[in-house]
């Protein structure tokens, strides 16, 4: 195995985030979830932080447009 930057925090932004959804579809519902890093701009609140990171979810996922988000978290990416 080749030691890379990718997986590493080097190549990853500062924050790793998570969301979970609720939709209905066809068959019933559906549980979703996205997650990912990010490096948010300066000064930026959480509660922009999750309307900007849902913004790009549903514009990636356009179905989700109407899910309900049943979680979101946004932590510093490292450990």
């Amino acid at each position: 195995m080749t030691d890379t930057a990718i997986g590493t925090s080097e190549s990853q932004g500062s924050h790793f985030w998570h969301m979970s959804f609720i939709t209905h579809n066809a068959i019933g519902l559906s549980a979703q979830e996205r997650n990912g890093h990010w490096t948010p701009p300066p000064g930026m609140s959480r509660f922009d932080a999750m309307n900007e990171i849902r913004r790009q979810v549903v514009h990636a996922s356009p179905y989700l447009a109407d899910a309900v988000m049943l979680s979101f978290d946004l932590q510093p990416n490292q450990i």
